[in-house]
């Protein structure tokens, strides 16, 4: 098109037209003359095209050899037509294993054979997730944390925990009773004899006070308790360009956990399980030491790194049944690789999403608190589009897809929908154990990381049918 748009405007400045009527060439002709040159112009740009077309297709090499044509006629398919007239054979090519959600992997590119998942992950082989010199500089930085000086902490907060008293049973100072939320904590005797007298009224002297399950009241303590938190790290190598938002995250933790009683441990998963690279502990120089053996490589066994925070709250609660634990999972859940049992004997499929379900149920179970910390930066897209917090939009999307399909669970919606269980595992794990989701970046603006995360494993998201109706005449 651009050659004879270039033909066109050389036509109308040199046209013998023009030299034959005003006796002038290169000038820009009269509106009538410019109308006689179009119409003349057309036929002979016509007519050249169609010639230079037919030498074309008669060439055998050189640029623009062989140039496909269609015949006039009936199409009737001839000898090489199915496969065309390639110059290189056709080879069918086999569908690669890595094409595809890694949740629905049925065949791996290692095989998992019961050898595979005896092995233990192994820290040294990959990238490094951290910069070591940086951590060992970190490490040696011990005086001015003492002194409040080099992390921005609230000074009321250190050589304290980060978990409020009154949300535990046995912490802190009593100042005050209550009735109990749940299950009975630190009984309060004075205030529940007094609740028992108060509901009997008058009674001889020589009569019982009798204590009814109603006159019960527990204590409320002020003050503040240290947390266990585990740092649940995906060290596979889907990670890879999202090292950046991982240091973000821990680097904002350290900030509200340094130089307090807040103990942290680290477990990193990859390739056949989970370790537990080190154990609780409120000496940020070894879990530096901890962070900087980290390599990113291999696989996404996500449940088995669950599996093992667990484990590990476990043996806290073996030293000290009163342990406040927080699993905070930092990954970007696509997971590929099934709990070990799942790939024994007997069984036809892999199923990566199904026991990430059971290995967050056993947590809620646990009473343990969990959130649930997304990398992928793609992952945005949600927020965007329903104008909402991560955990919430994500929660919007999938009753907006229960209603539209006629289920009655959430999580039999995600596994049913494709692009739900391919991307919807941060939201999962968070719901099935009663915890929150969320992403990199909305931690990074928090003010308070821990205080959010305490506070979302009390808050529980209700949508109505108005907020869902009101979704959908939206998104329609």
């Amino acid at each position: 098109m651009m050659v004879v748009g270039v033909l066109y405007f050389t036509w109308i400045y040199w046209s013998p037209i023009n030299l034959l009527t005003t006796g002038e060439v290169g000038v820009f002709p009269s509106p009538l003359l410019l109308l006689i040159n179009t119409i003349l112009y057309i036929p002979l740009i016509s007519a050249l095209v169609r010639k230079w077309l037919s030498v074309m297709t008669r060439r055998k090499g050189g640029p623009a050899g062989g140039i496909d044509t269609v015949e006039p006629g009936r199409g009737v398919p001839e000898p090489g037509d199915e496969w065309g007239r390639a110059t290189r054979l056709y080879k069918a090519k086999d569908k690669s294993r890595i094409i595809g959600t890694k949740s629905e992997f049925r065949e791996t590119i290692v095989p998992l054979d019961s050898s595979f998942f005896v092995r233990t992950p192994d820290l040294e082989t990959g990238e490094e997730l951290f910069d070591v010199e940086e951590l060992r500089t970190r490490a040696m930085i011990r005086s001015c944390v003492a002194s409040g000086g080099w992390i921005h902490k609230r000074v009321r907060s250190r050589s304290m925990g980060s978990l409020k008293a009154s949300e535990t049973p046995q912490h802190g100072r009593p100042f005050r009773s209550r009735m109990p939320l749940g299950e009975f904590g630190s009984i309060d005797i004075p205030s529940t004899v007094m609740a028992a007298v108060g509901r009997m009224g008058q009674f001889k002297p020589v009569e019982r006070i009798k204590v009814k399950p109603q006159d019960i009241r527990e204590k409320v303590f002020s003050g503040r308790t240290p947390l266990t938190i585990i740092l649940v790290i995906d060290v596979s190598l889907s990670m890879k360009p999202d090292r950046s938002e991982v240091r973000k995250v821990i680097s904002r933790i350290e900030r509200e956990t340094r130089g307090s009683k807040d103990r942290v441990g680290i477990v990193a998963f990859k390739d056949s399980g989970a370790i537990e690279v080190q154990a609780p502990t409120t000496n940020w120089n070894k879990i530096y030491r901890g962070l900087a053996q980290l390599r990113i490589s291999g696989l996404t066994p996500l449940a088995e790194g669950l599996m093992k925070a667990l484990e590990t709250i476990r043996r806290e609660r073996m030293r000290n049944p009163d342990v406040e634990p927080l699993v905070i999972v930092i990954s970007d859940f696509a997971p590929n690789i099934p709990l070990a049992q799942s790939a024994g004997p007997g069984h036809a499929q892999y199923t990566p999403v199904r026991d990430l379900v059971k290995a967050a149920r056993l947590i809620r179970k646990s009473d343990v608190r969990l959130v649930a910390v997304n990398v992928d930066a793609e992952q945005v897209r949600w927020i965007r589009f329903l104008s909402r917090p991560y955990h919430d939009a994500l929660e919007l999307a999938t009753m907006l897809r229960m209603r539209k399909d006629g289920r009655q669970s959430v999580t039999e919606t995600i596994m049913a929908v494709h692009d739900f269980r391919q991307s919807f595992g941060a939201y999962l794990i968070a719901m099935t154990a009663g915890g929150r989701a969320y992403l990199s970046r909305e931690v990074l603006v928090l003010d308070s990381v821990l205080g959010e995360f305490l506070g979302a494993s009390k808050r529980r998201v209700r949508l109505d049918a108005r907020t869902l109706k009101e979704a959908e005449s939206y998104i329609t």
